[in-house]
């Protein structure tokens, strides 16, 4: 088969570039053509090899609205778009591309929708979460492109059974041309690491990582963590990943008396990432809203204990007392407590994460992730691609 992988930026580090990086290095292996598509600001096509290694284009795909004056935007439209589109087409048909796989959807993907009314190939379309529910929440108005890019996709792919159920609670016309692909991940990576890699961090620590904003409730770990201090004040907290919020989170810690035992770390390099989730005694997620969770894999795969809350996918990997811990959100006690419980409890940091070490062997591997999206792609090339709903 010959798959475009349409991505919104060239990156090697976050849950949507390690999703897409292991699903091309896996499609290569069973010996697919794998191009990848970025946009850009260049209006002649551009040939490259991406951050992970793969051949790559970049155009731009300019849309009628933006942030420069509505009258510039739509002029500059006007002109670029049978420009670019004929670029577009033009790198379809001279690679000969069967399947457009895009995730997590933007606006410029209302090119390759059009691409799949004009082309005879197949667009799924792979959603994430925030490109949905931005918030955790559904939005009381999308973008004006999302529907169509639905509407001309033959597939839609969701993460998890529970963000498959919140989506089509929102887009009920695409339930039926909806299915579910569990992530997974490069257990390689894992396996090879995990004997030599070193955290530099002298004292014991619970690590989370996740983005400073208000879905990931940052703020209810650092509330729970003040009941981990006062049992135990040689544990610190360390939390690595971007956000507006980290302000206010280091605030909050020194309004608790806890500033010196919590670092945030802001965000960090993936070698630096894996060397903190090798030293850590305890990995916890706290989040209000999870599409996934793919973090939570990366945690059982170096064989720590994982805690954390009964939201979106994550009972899809965990089950409460056996690979894990879950807790209820925005509920600092019982998080805190369930700290406490584990950090005091060797036996059972010990039992949990040989079990969830194990489910990720046995589900969540990233060939598995692969097959799935194999078996879909080769569906839709094996039936006659007709005008998608």
């Amino acid at each position: 088969m010959r798959i475009l992988l349409v991505v919104p930026q060239d990156q090697e580090i976050g849950g949507v570039a390690s999703v897409v990086g292991n699903l091309a290095r896996y499609l290569a292996s069973q010996g697919h053509q794998v191009l990848f598509f970025h946009p850009n600001a260049a209006i002649l096509i551009k040939r490259k090899t991406t951050k992970l290694g793969f051949p790559g284009f970049e155009l731009r795909l300019q849309m009628p609205f933006g942030e420069r004056h509505p009258a510039i935007s739509i002029l500059a439209f006007a002109f670029l778009f049978p420009i670019l589109m004929c670029q577009l087409i033009w790198l379809i048909h001279r690679h000969r591309i069967q399947i457009i796989n895009v995730h997590y959807p933007k606006d410029f993907y209302v090119y390759f929708a059009l691409c799949r009314r004009l082309l005879r190939v197949a667009l799924v379309t792979s959603i994430h979460g925030a490109e949905v529910f931005p918030d955790g929440k559904p939005q009381s108005r999308y973008s004006r492109t999302l529907r169509p890019v639905l509407s001309a996709s033959d597939w839609i792919v969701a993460p998890s059974k529970r963000f498959q159920q919140d989506f089509v609670s929102v887009f009920p016309q695409f339930g039926a041309k909806s299915t579910v692909i569990h992530n997974g991940i490069n257990l390689a990576e894992f396996d090879g690491l995990s004997t030599k890699t070193h955290s530099g961090c002298q004292v014991p620590y619970v690590l989370c990582i996740s983005a400073y904003k208000e879905q990931k409730a940052i703020d209810v770990l650092i509330r729970a963590f003040k009941w981990v201090h006062e049992a135990d004040p040689t544990i610190k907290l360390i939390i690595v990943g971007p956000g507006h919020l980290r302000r206010d989170l280091e605030e909050l810690a020194s309004s608790l008396g806890i500033h010196e035992w919590i670092e945030c770390l802001g965000p960090q390099g993936r070698a630096e990432v894996l060397r903190l989730l090798h030293g850590c005694e305890v990995f916890v997620l706290p989040s209000r809203f999870e599409t996934f969770g793919i973090v939570v894999l990366e945690a059982m795969a170096f064989k720590k204990p994982v805690i954390a809350t009964a939201v979106g996918g994550i009972p899809e990997i965990i089950e409460d007392g056996t690979n894990g811990i879950l807790v209820p959100p925005d509920h600092p006690e019982a998080l805190g407590e369930a700290l406490v419980t584990v950090l005091n409890n060797r036996n059972l940091q010990l039992a949990i994460a040989a079990n969830g070490y194990a489910t990720v062997h046995d589900r969540f591997g990233s060939e598995r992730n692969g097959t799935a999206y194999q078996a879909l792609f080769a569906g839709l090339l094996g039936s006659t691609i007709t005008k998608a709903g």
